[in-house]
């Protein structure tokens, strides 16, 4: 792993590695070293064409891992259910729309205005570089994200906005994105580019972590493996705000049992929690 680690940072700070040597895709710009961006835009055109192929990726990949995680998940097809995964296709879908159109504005006008912009150009990045932007990315995008979370919880921006995320109590992978615009770009984009102002952050790098953040989501609504208890938030609500329970942790509104005794089980799970009690009483 180390070695993996040591091989992707020295090609990522390598100040010859020009992507463009590489890679063509028509119509679609790269600068002549990723120190800077991940993406050359000059004009409206090449936004437009940025957007078509960055959309292409996002909507690609969130559909395939979505996909496959409700193909796979054990939960019966019932209609009922197959209609939620519908309607948490179609909002994701148009969320992810809007959040690729700022992403790409953000890439575009609002990165070379960064006090960092370049910086590995004439700076070394190794692991320790990689390390420290890692942990940087994860404790800002959490405080971020539960901060604009519990500021969703409020009546009005719960009535106006995040209820909308929380009509799936049981939700699936496709919920990920299942959000209303405003608040997929708040907590999506915003967050992910709010790091980058603290901290340089390599351009490769810092969309890497922003790509398996994405992935974690699904991962987490899907619920089978949800090490912060994000499933746990749909079911009761009041607990459980931020993306990794750091601040959960420290600001102690992660699930407590003695607080809600009442054990949440997924309906998929159930049948075998029944089965065992039923085979308990049995014996």
């Amino acid at each position: 792993m180390k070695k993996f680690l040591l091989l992707m940072t020295s090609i990522i700070s390598s100040y010859c590695f020009n992507p463009n040597d590489y890679i063509t895709i028509p119509f679609l710009k790269f600068p002549d070293s990723l120190s800077y961006n991940v993406l050359e835009i000059n004009s409206i055109f090449e936004y437009l064409i940025a957007c078509i192929y960055i959309g292409l990726f996002y909507y690609s990949m969130y559909f395939c891992i979505s996909q496959i995680l409700v193909w796979s998940h054990p939960a019966p097809k019932t209609p009922e259910r197959i209609a939620q995964t519908k309607e948490e296709m179609r909002r994701g879908f148009k969320a992810l729309f809007y959040v690729i159109l700022l992403t790409t504005g953000i890439i575009w006008k609002v990165q070379p205005l960064n006090p960092y912009y370049g910086y590995y150009e004439t700076h070394e990045f190794g692991l320790k570089e990689f390390f420290i932007s890692l942990i940087i990315y994860m404790v800002t995008f959490d405080v971020w994200f539960y901060t604009s979370h519990i500021i969703g919880h409020t009546p009005f921006f719960w009535k106006h906005f995040h209820g909308e995320h929380h009509e799936f109590v049981e939700p699936g992978a496709y919920a990920q994105d299942a959000v209303h615009p405003v608040e997929a770009l708040i907590q999506g984009p915003i967050g992910h580019f709010l790091p980058t102002f603290i901290y340089p952050f390599h351009p490769l790098c810092h969309h890497i972590f922003g790509l398996l953040t994405s992935i974690y989501a699904q991962l987490a609504h899907d619920g089978r493996w949800d090490p912060a208890g994000h499933t746990l938030h749909h079911y009761y609500y009041s607990c459980n705000f931020s993306i990794w329970g750091l601040c959960d942790f420290i600001f102690g509104t992660g699930y407590n049992q003695e607080k809600y005794p009442i054990p949440y089980i997924p309906t998929w799970l159930r049948s075998k929690v029944n089965n065992k009690n039923h085979d308990k009483k049995i014996m």
